[in-house]
């Protein structure tokens, strides 16, 4: 532990060396004190925070830190993913930074690959210490107490999806159409089973199971452990959109205009809605209700498990409600509309709109099912906040 201690100071020395401004000391831009509130005006702070106190109020939030990542040359942040007690923040240039989840602190921030390079995961596993980045056709392996790389594998086929970890696996589509095991403790590839031209959808990992979507639209369904195949089937067209599972059923949303519910057990199909227009956005899955943005048509919500309904059962519709469902909180659901850089709060059980926010500083938002309702927004500029429910 020793050796790791020194070796963080050091990094954190170099830093600066790189073009990389110092890490701002925890506490000064972390939250938003009562003081520094009643003591300035309104508008600087609602320009200061990604989400401002006013709009966190509006929304039933509050700010709980808000950290800058300094992106080089200003290109903006890319990639946000929240894993365990890191918050992982990738800019355009394919510097990596390390923040604390609990209260925003940098703790390492380093160039990961060149400026071309597509980074297609980032995958923590704090039992290892390390933190493993699927860069195309490799595998680089980082400590996470420092960021420095450990050791970079080569993979068997050119990644062109983030992978989901089974055992000493890496499991990942390829962009020659094969899902491909990859062993990272010893650093070479397993076992490949081939889907389609090509795979641009991550694969899902359910109870041991391995659900794959190709370009053209088969699903197929793989043993985790031997790669051997369970069911298959091809939908009418393809599929963009992440598929989304729960409770035994694999829910997609297809360019052949269908929001389909599959048994993930045997492939038959539960439930099929048709649309009028090919579904871009992925469906989303809380509790007994599914969510579907509809071109044209707004948010639908559906019923997850109807019975005897092979064409769906829609329990609400909101035209004016255009966006991702993110999550949900007290029986308020969170949409986001990206391109608008809007988040609009509609009441889960009818489908009211209870709040519209303009978030114009923000880039990426996403929000935990798992830790309470918070919220993590990113901006063009690199700041970072965090927010979490008001008591």
């Amino acid at each position: 532990m020793l050796n790791r201690a020194l070796a963080a100071a050091a990094l954190t020395i170099v830093l600066p060396v790189t073009g990389c401004a110092a890490t701002q000391s925890p506490g000064r831009n972390h939250t938003v004190a009562a003081a520094e509130v009643a003591g300035r005006p309104s508008f600087d702070l609602e320009r200061e925070y990604l989400i401002g106190p006013a709009a966190a109020r509006k929304l039933g939030l509050r700010i709980d830190f808000q950290t800058q990542t300094n992106p080089e040359g200003g290109v903006g942040i890319k990639q946000v993913s929240v894993q365990g007690d890191a918050v992982f923040v990738l800019d355009g240039a394919n510097f990596l930074t390390r923040l604390r989840r609990d209260n925003g602190q940098r703790l390492w921030r380093l160039p990961v690959a060149g400026r071309l390079d597509d980074v297609q995961g980032i995958t923590y596993q704090p039992a290892t210490e390390r933190v493993f980045l699927t860069v195309s056709a490799h595998l680089l392996v980082l400590d996470d107490d420092t960021g420095s790389m450990i050791s970079k594998q080569k993979l068997g086929q050119i990644a062109s999806t983030a992978p989901v970890t089974f055992g000493p696996f890496f499991i990942y589509g390829s962009r020659n159409g094969q899902i491909v095991w990859h062993s990272f403790e010893v650093g070479y590839q397993w076992r490949g089973y081939q889907v389609s031209p090509t795979v641009h959808l991550a694969p899902l990992l359910i109870d041991g199971m391995i659900v794959a979507i190709g370009s053209d639209g088969r699903v197929i369904v793989l043993d985790a452990s031997s790669a051997a195949r369970i069911w298959n089937k091809r939908l009418l067209n393809g599929v963009e959109a992440p598929p989304t599972t729960g409770g035994g059923v694999l829910y997609i949303a297809g360019l052949d205009q269908y929001v389909w519910a599959i048994d993930i057990a045997n492939g038959r199909t539960l439930w099929k809605f048709l649309t009028e227009k090919p579904l871009k956005q992925p469906p989303v899955l809380i509790g007994a209700q599914l969510y579907q943005q509809i071109p044209g048509k707004g948010l639908h919500c559906f019923a997850a498990r109807p019975v005897d309904t092979p064409g769906g059962e829609i329990l609400w519709t909101q035209p004016a409600v255009h966006g991702t469902v993110v999550g949900s909180l007290k029986q308020r659901l969170f949409v986001w509309h990206a391109p608008d850089r809007r988040l609009t709060v509609v009441d889960a059980g009818g489908g009211g709109v209870m709040q519209t926010v303009r978030l114009p500083s923000v880039r990426h938002l996403q929000m935990s099912r798992h830790r309470g309702g918070e919220i993590f927004v990113a901006g063009d500029d690199g700041r970072v906040s965090r927010l979490v429910p008001r008591q």
